[in-house]
Order: structure tokens, then C-alpha cells, then sequence
């Protein structure tokens, strides 16, 4: 167990977006710590490339995230030792029609939404013309709010096929839309760091 209420930091990173990472041990067990200033008081973690990774607020005690984290570690093993039924096609179209109808004022209406093997370079992607939505695997498994905002982006091609100034306002009206982006900018930049291509918004 984890004895002190500090923690000591290695392999430390400065990210975008007022975001530090760096690798910590918790009762024997390695973590990527990623600490953000733009982050008030919630704490996350997800499994990304085999290793827990808990996003904190830049201002919070060690002894906080030591505690937090261990409860959190906990449901993401138990999680994975269990299985979760992961999230079908359907709940995917579900949660999508559902976010157009809270978010962007049911301005947008998408044909299909799926889950993609394919979109390995793209978080997802969208056809206009055929309103067809794929949302990559990649982000099976991470927290849902993240999966909301990669959702959102794609509603919002169906509107805005660019990514200029009306489309960012759409987007934005998603109220975690820049945590979202933060949170993928630090996946993606984790995997460019181990060597992987890292996946963009479509």
C-alpha cells in the first residue's frame, strides 16, 4: 500500500491545452497521472495501452488523488475482469439522436450511427450526403462524455460539413466539448509517444 501522501512524478510532459502527464505509483501500481488546469474538481480514469490513466485538476493534494484513485482503480479491474456488454449499434444511434435532440436543438438527424473497426486514424467520421455516422472502436471503453463529444462533432458535419466558426459554435453548445478534445488530445498523444498513429476528429 501506498504509505505516503505524496507521490513522486517521472517521465513528466507538458501537454496542450494547460495539461501536464507524468507516471505514478499507486499501492505498487504504475499510472499516468495527466493533471489539467482547466479541470475544476472532478476525477476520472480510463485503461489506455494496458495502463490506468487518471485525469485530476492541476491543484489537488496527492493524498486526494491517492485516495480517489484507488477506488477508481478498483471499478475499472473490476470492469475488465467482468466484461461490460459493450454498447451496441443501436444504443449508438440511440445516445446520438438522443444528444441532437438535448444539445443542437434537433437540427440534425443522422440515418445510421455505427461503431467502426475500420476508423483507426479518425476518432469518426461523417458523410453528409448520406447522413451515415461511423464512430471508431478506439473509444470503446472510454468515459462517456468523451464518446458524447466525438458524437456530437460528427452531428454536427451534417450541419456544417467544415470545421469554421459555426461549426465550432454548434459543437460548443455540448457542454464538455472542450474536455472532450482535451481528453482525446491526451490519448492521442500518448499513442504518438509509444509509436502509434494517432486518431483525429473527422
Amino acid at each position: 500500500m501506498t504509505n505516503t501522501k505524496t507521490l513522486t512524478r517521472k517521465n513528466i510532459q507538458t501537454l496542450s491545452g494547460g495539461r501536464t502527464a507524468s507516471i505514478v505509483e499507486i499501492d505498487g501500481e504504475e499510472i499516468r497521472l495527466v493533471a489539467s488546469t482547466r479541470r475544476a474538481k472532478t476525477i476520472s480514469a480510463t485503461m489506455l495501452d494496458d495502463m490506468i490513466q487518471l485525469s485530476v485538476p492541476e491543484f489537488i493534494s496527492d493524498e486526494h488523488i491517492i485516495r480517489s484513485a484507488r477506488g477508481l482503480m478498483s471499478k475499472i479491474k473490476n470492469r475488465q475482469h467482468h466484461g461490460d456488454k459493450a454498447p451496441s449499434d443501436q444504443d449508438l444511434m440511440d445516445r446520438a439522436l438522443h444528444l441532437a435532440k438535448v444539445w443542437l436543438g434537433d437540427q440534425v438527424e443522422p440515418s445510421s450511427v455505427v461503431w467502426s473497426d475500420n476508423q483507426t486514424t479518425r476518432w469518426g467520421s461523417c458523410t453528409p450526403s448520406t447522413k451515415r455516422i461511423r464512430i471508431s472502436t478506439m473509444l470503446r471503453g472510454m468515459p462517456q462524455w468523451v464518446i458524447d463529444g466525438v458524437l456530437v462533432h460528427e452531428l454536427a458535419h451534417l450541419k456544417y460539413p467544415g470545421h469554421g466558426k459555426d461549426f465550432q459554435d454548434f459543437t460548443h453548445r455540448y457542454p464538455r466539448m472542450k474536455e472532450a478534445d482535451a481528453f482525446l488530445d491526451g490519448v492521442s498523444f500518448a499513442q504518438h509517444q509509444i509509436g502509434k498513429e494517432s486518431p483525429t476528429h473527422g
